[in-house]
């Protein structure tokens, strides 16, 4: 089924994200509100991101030699239905999987897949610390969650906080995003000795609705 402007429904979808949501608060109510048929969106939309982030992550293990516990703790931000979380399984990894997640109605639906132990019912916000406790993650990462609308880069600290040292940051988004601000706020905490870039890997195959994607990688230092 195609909307009145000729958009499937994931397009359709897309398009009210892009065009409508210019805040935080903003995106928290959009996925609150379209989040019964996220799932099925996701299908309409093509998208493998959640995939092609674990892949990327092996690939920077075969690369460098580095080699990320999968009994390890793990931290999906912006874990939503689950997707993400499902794809880390797929990929061995075994240890306690935890959500940050605001919207109850997303993680509603992620409950029954049995993924994740602790929730945080919480927004990751600008230079603002969540409830999780410093130093507790050999893993964090993120899949379709920062862009330039909330879950910017000025946010990347916090998540580099609740790492343990030497633990690895991993975020897939849309590459356009990195030039705009990304790559310079990591070449900052690079400067303030917080985290250091180990790798990165664009996303040639298909990301989302044939759009190109970027994973990169951080360490805490």
């Amino acid at each position: 089924m195609t909307s009145p402007d000729g958009l499937n429904p994931g397009e359709a979808w897309l398009n009210d994200l892009v065009t409508t949501v210019s805040s935080t608060s903003d995106e928290l109510a959009f996925y609150q509100r379209t989040a019964a048929g996220y799932d099925e969106i996701v299908k309409h939309l093509d998208v493998e991101a959640p995939d092609l982030c674990m892949k990327a992550i092996c690939n920077f293990e075969q690369k460098t030699g580095v080699k990320i516990p999968r009994d390890g703790r793990v931290l999906d931000i912006g874990a939503g239905t689950g997707l993400s979380g499902a794809a880390l399984k797929r990929n061995g990894f075994t240890g306690q999987v935890d959500a940050l997640e605001p919207s109850t109605n997303m993680f509603q639906l992620a409950k029954p897949r049995k993924i994740y132990t602790e929730w945080f019912q919480e927004l990751l916000l600008e230079d603002k610390e969540t409830s999780i406790p410093s130093d507790c993650y050999d893993l964090a990462f993120s899949v379709s969650v920062f862009s330039d609308r909330s879950a910017t880069s000025k946010c990347l600290p916090e998540c580099i906080r609740i790492l343990k040292p030497g633990g690895h940051l991993a975020i897939a988004m849309m590459k356009h995003f990195w030039a705009r601000d990304f790559e310079d706020k990591v070449k900052h905490m690079e400067e303030e000795n917080l985290a250091r870039l180990v790798y990165d890997e664009t996303l040639l195959e298909k990301y989302a609705k044939g759009h190109h994607g970027l994973v990169f990688i951080l360490q805490k230092l």
